[in-house]
């Protein structure tokens, strides 16, 4: 990979259709940066280069912790480049993958985090569009971060036609797959409970139906950890959490009634430990 200038690259993270993220030290600031860059072959697609210029507009725009934070972007030699936050642990699919099934604690943890990063968003007028363990960062400490936003979407500006469709199948809400005008926060929270889903079972959940019920988990899995997947997984939009400030009072009475106090408040050792299972 040819070197962006301020930058240098010293490995790869990971690899999309259009982009691959790398980790770069920033000469200037002494610190690893998450530096993403669009493959050549798409530097002259016009689609292609509006969304790399979305994402990198929404990122520098956005303070959040829930949120990996943008910080410089540009082009150099035909290389479109967007430098963020490095967050140094796995995605939460890395973690799954290694660990298992978080426990009850760390799943309702992990959905409050997210919850409140859906809020942020919705109250900023934005959907992600495609909330799935592979876009969720657990960083050290126990927080999580939403990234990837190459299928972000301004609720106020509407979608453009030619991308009704958007978002990963197994973790995109029924009404983001059909191409449905007016797609809203709720479809970013039938991810987050999508993402809950694989993280509790250790199973990608079954595909959406738009017409049919919840999906079932297993007796295994604690009450409230399949209650609250159940409502944001409900393919009906009048069965579904409304907003995130429905799930977090949800989320934030089932802590008080498990001895924990209200929400907010950092995660346990235990469950910030439980994210990075073997990480190191």
């Amino acid at each position: 990979m040819e070197a962006i200038p301020g930058y240098v690259i010293d490995r790869k993270l990971s690899s999309g259709g259009t982009a691959g993220v790398y980790r770069a030290l920033d000469l200037e600031s002494g610190r690893h940066v998450a530096l993403k860059i669009l493959f050549p072959k798409w530097s002259k697609d016009p689609k292609a280069l509006e969304l790399m210029e979305r994402e990198a507009w929404l990122l520098k725009s956005m303070d959040h912790p829930g949120v990996v934070r943008g910080l410089a972007s540009g082009h150099w030699r035909g290389l479109h480049w967007l430098a963020m936050e490095f967050v140094a642990g796995p995605t939460a699919l890395d973690r799954v993958h290694r660990g298992g099934p978080l426990s009850a604690p760390a799943v309702l943890e992990l959905g409050r985090q997210l919850g409140e990063a859906v809020r942020f968003l919705g109250r900023r007028g934005v959907v992600h569009g495609d909330i799935k363990p592979a876009n969720v960062l657990l960083a050290p400490g126990g927080r999580a971060k939403l990234c990837d936003f190459g299928f972000a979407r301004l609720l106020r500006a509407g979608s453009p036609p030619d991308e009704a469709v958007f978002g990963t199948v197994a973790y995109a809400a029924p009404e983001q797959m059909e191409g449905e005008p007016g797609v809203d926060s709720r479809a970013d929270l039938y991810g987050v409970g999508a993402t809950l889903y694989h993280m509790a079972t250790g199973r990608m959940p079954p595909l959406p139906d738009k017409w049919g019920a919840p999906p079932l988990i297993g007796p295994e899995i604690a009450r409230e950890v399949r209650w609250v997947v159940q409502r944001l997984m409900a393919p009906d939009l009048r069965q579904r959490y409304r907003s995130a400030d429905l799930l977090l009072g949800d989320l934030d009475h089932m802590k008080r009634l498990r001895g924990g106090g209200r929400g907010g408040a950092a995660p346990s050792a235990r469950v910030a430990d439980e994210f990075h299972w073997e990480f190191n």
